[in-house]
């Protein structure tokens, strides 16, 4: 199995249970709907996240690599997500924004348990 795919995994599996805690949390708190929306995001950055990888391996598995298709695909999939994520926040005031915390605690597992990892590396080399 990719070094990769097993860190996402346990990026997932940490969202998840982010997730499951925050939705306990907020039901004693009596926010649950807060709580809901903030696992919305968490699950839109899983999503975002599985969406890339699989928009990256497309185009660096093509037989002409193409760093416009990447950028264009990563503008479209980021306005799709960020316009999703301010509509709901809009309408489902004052909850809804709760999705933006849940993107923004997602992408920082995602970062700590994939990007990390291979920067420490990087260093350790000489």
């Amino acid at each position: 199995m990719d070094v990769n795919r097993l860190r996402m995994r346990r990026a997932t599996a940490i969202a998840f249970a982010l997730g499951a805690l925050v939705l306990m949390a907020s039901g004693l708190l009596d926010r649950l709907l807060l709580g809901v929306f903030i696992s919305a995001g968490l699950a839109l950055g899983w999503i975002n996240a599985q969406i890339t990888w699989m928009s990256i391996v497309r185009i660096t598995d093509a037989e002409t690599p193409s760093k416009q298709k990447l950028a264009l695909s990563s503008a479209a999939r980021l306005i799709i997500l960020t316009g999703l994520s301010i509509v709901v926040a809009f309408f489902t005031r004052p909850y809804g924004v709760g999705i933006f915390f849940g993107l923004a605690v997602f992408q920082l597992i995602l970062v700590l348990h994939t990007a990390l990892p291979e920067v420490k590396g990087l260093r350790q080399q000489p």
